[in-house]
């Protein structure tokens, strides 16, 4: 760039502002200095994707010919370089906000998003795209504005998480029977973006294997209406491949980091270009992550060459999704929002926390569906309730947590349930709420004889609060069978599925009346006790020797010491989460019945065993072991402290809307369509049937995008008799403020005082 003032002359003159140095309390004017900064910064690599370019400079020269930039430009003697030219794009259009508040959301919308996390904003953004149709999304959460440094830099999800926050929901398991009674903390993001703003950045996929099982599994229920081939087809490796990588913009490792890190392998062909995503590597590398794949060949464990290709046994260092261009976390909003040029047709409420969904009660739909023809959400318990209409479809994108939960509030869900708190019955479905599972956790540590990230963050020097060590995330993993789990011992291998698929016979018995008792599953539901059978055959047999069982990560973020964790990738324990209560604002009820079923405990135990031969091959980098400790070698010890004190969640949460056939206890069809409704889908994790040997993130970011295609091309059109009129719609009460009724009426809306000039949401 010739002369870095003319192109700071004319994002001024664009945002009307002065790019400041940022203040310790930022104002207005700062943040959108920082925004511009933050988001489109000058990239090293630019050469690699140029964008078309067009001559701002002497359009806007032409318009402003006594200003700064005007003279700047005509003393540079040229155009913007393509590179500024972006830059100034984007600058000129965030003029016109997303973010709206209560009195300006509209009466009714095509696509009401319950949501604004990962797959919410996804489909905002892509629903968008059509700028006939009108998008609401509503986000319980804030919107983040406040702590966008904290979420920007890789490293904060360590050293500044916002785990804990406001920015959290706070959830906590229901004690744990089989875990020493314990209660276990399941963080989730409660800010626009959702736990993609708070995760630890791993992009690592399912396999092939686990892919293409989940569209066998739905043709194997012989269940034509709900699973015909156009839908069981988008549920396959090729399908998802192709939508987890229209969601990337791969960038390979640079040079110096990646040789520190071992010269580690990695493939540009199974990651996507040009998509809102970034994925790249940090630009700081630690010694001991390029002896990780050298200690784990020495363990038995190769070294994976194609990362996440549909392979996913061996070792390797996993792509994050971290913005190469400026260092900083790439998530569902960054990527897929606050890229966005301006639409007005896109409107998103924070704060809004979706307290039900509506039904007609006059017509249903021609297949004699429920119809969903009103959204309603508040600020607060106990606030003012606002109704927004429904023109096409209602999309439920709150997560395994979330999800359920509108729907149980919306009289959708298991009889029991509904009828013990009080809710009316408006469409019996079982399932929901229910196969929810989770991955364990537990990791051993030793202390380190070698400089760790917690060590340089503890010194703190310049460079450790500096972006490029900011950078600098946990990215060495490794995936694997039984076979590695029990020392290559076939024997045992064979003699543990034996016991496996024998516990199978013995999971339920049924009485006289039909009901269900001596089950690990908490329900008394046959249909989803036949799902867990369906789910628990898979795992227990195409699973259990071409699938990963165990995830191993090693950790280098504390002070003095280094961890390798073994987590459970395909559990057979199965939970629940439900209500008990009529308010939307009280917390869900999560019982996950962690080791229920006792081969999870025995399977994390194999995995700590090789962790420990892991941590032998590390050699001399490591020192004593502090957790568990040396004096825990048993069977009986290791199971003793995973249950006292070892285990935790991964965080990864799943199943609890499960895409199954409704007479397994499925929640939603091929197309992610709730059973009975004809116009309300759920598309996020929940509606997984079984665990993925994988971080989510990535799936999920693929189930969006295949779900945003089908709601474009296939939404239900809520007939005008099951409409609602407009005295029903907008808030409710005395002296409630009056509702805009169409997008055309909000026009070209600069709200950039109230949510901050920085943030386009």
């Amino acid at each position: 760039m010739k002369n870095p003032m003319k192109l700071v002359g004319l994002i001024a003159l664009a945002t009307s502002t002065t790019l400041s140095s940022v203040s310790a309390t930022p104002t207005a004017h700062d943040f959108s200095a920082r925004y511009e900064e933050n988001l489109y910064p000058r990239n090293p690599h630019h050469h690699r994707r140029q964008p078309l370019p067009i001559d701002f400079t002497q359009r806007d020269a032409n318009a402003h010919p006594n200003s700064n930039a005007a003279r700047d430009a005509k003393a540079d003697g040229g155009p913007l370089s393509p590179e500024d030219t972006q830059i100034l794009r984007r600058a000129l259009s965030k003029r016109e906000f997303t973010l709206v508040n209560e009195d300006e959301v509209l009466k009714s919308y095509d696509y009401i998003i319950a949501g604004g996390g990962l797959a919410g904003l996804v489909l905002a953004s892509r629903l968008s795209e059509n700028s006939e149709k009108s998008v609401l999304v509503l986000e319980a959460g804030l919107s983040g504005d406040e702590v966008k440094d904290r979420i920007d830099s890789p490293a904060g999800a360590y050293y500044q998480s916002i785990v804990g926050s406001d920015y959290d929901w706070k959830h906590v398991t229901e004690n744990q029977p089989n875990l020493n009674n314990r209660d276990i903390s399941w963080p989730r993001g409660k800010i626009l973006g959702g736990s993609t703003a708070m995760n630890a950045m791993y992009l690592v996929r399912p396999s092939r294997t686990e892919l293409d099982s989940w569209s066998n599994l739905l043709t194997s229920a012989q269940d034509s209406t709900s699973f015909p081939s156009s839908a069981t087809s988008l549920w396959t490796w090729d399908s998802l491949f192709a939508g987890m990588r229209k969601s990337e913009n791969f960038t390979a490792p640079s040079p110096e980091p990646w040789a520190l890190g071992g010269s580690f392998p990695y493939s540009v062909a199974n990651h996507g270009s040009g998509g809102p995503m970034s994925l790249s590597y940090p630009e700081v590398m630690f010694s001991i992550v390029g002896n990780w794949t050298t200690a784990l060949a020495r363990a038995g464990i190769p070294a994976l060459q194609e990362p996440n290709g549909g392979v996913t046994l061996g070792g390797f260092i996993t792509p994050s999704s971290i913005n190469p261009t400026n260092l900083t976390r790439s998530y569902s909003r960054s990527a897929y929002i606050d890229s966005l040029p301006p639409r007005s047709n896109l409107h998103i409420l924070a704060e809004a926390t979706v307290t039900k969904v509506g039904f007609s009660e006059r017509v249903r739909s021609d297949a004699n569906e429920l119809i969903a023809n009103t959204v309603e959400f508040a600020r607060e318990s106990g606030g003012t309730r606002y109704v927004v209409g429904v023109e096409r479809e209602v999309i439920l994108a709150g997560g395994p947590l979330g999800s359920p939960k509108i729907l149980l509030h919306s009289g959708v869900g298991p009889v029991d349930v509904l009828e013990q708190v009080g809710i009316d019955v408006v469409s019996e479905l079982p399932g929901v709420g229910q196969h929810l599972q989770d991955h364990l956790t537990a990791g051993i540590v030793w202390e380190s004889r070698v400089e760790t990230a917690g060590d340089v963050r503890q010194s703190g020097t310049d460079f450790s609060s500096s972006r490029e060590f900011l950078s600098f995330i946990n990215d060495a993993v490794a995936f694997v069978n039984m076979t590695l789990l029990f020392d290559g011992n076939n024997a045992s291998v064979s003699a543990f599925q034996t016991e496996i698929r024998t516990a199978l016979s013995n999971i339920t018995s049924t009485s006289s009346d039909g009901t269900t008792t001596n089950t690990m599953i908490p329900t008394t539901s046959l249909e989803v006790v036949e799902g867990y059978k369906a789910t628990y055959e898979l795992t227990a047999t195409t699973f259990y020797e071409n699938s990963a069982q165990i995830e191993m990560l090693m950790s280098v973020i504390s002070p003095g010491v280094i961890s390798i964790q073994s987590a459970l990738q395909h559990p057979y324990s199965r939970g629940r989460v439900y209500i008990n209560s009529t308010n939307p604002f009280d917390p869900i009820v999560i019982d996950p019945q962690y080791f229920s079923h006792p081969a999870d405990r025995t399977i994390m135990r194999q995995g700590v065993k090789l962790v420990r031969q892991v941590g032998v091959a590390l050699g001399n980098l490591l020192g004593d072991e502090t957790t568990p400790g040396s004096a825990i070698q048993t069977d009986d010890e290791i199971d003793n402290w995973l249950t006292r004190s070892g285990a935790n969640t991964q965080y990864h949460p799943a199943g609890s809307c499960a895409m199954l056939p409704k007479k397994w206890g499925g929640v939603v069809d091929g197309k992610m369509k709730v059973y009975g409704v004809a116009n309300v889908r759920v598309v996020d994790s929940s509606v997984f049937p079984y665990e993925f040997a994988a971080h989510l993130a990535s799936v999920t970011f693929g189930i969006a995008e295949v779900m945003s295609g089908v709601v474009a091309n296939e939404s239900f059109q809520v007939p005008s008799q099951a409409r609602v009129d407009d005295n029903s719609l907008g808030p409710q009460g005395s002296g409630a403020p009056s509702v805009r009724s169409s997008v055309s009426t909000l026009g070209v809306m600069l709200l950039a005082g109230l949510v901050g000039m920085y943030g386009v949401l």
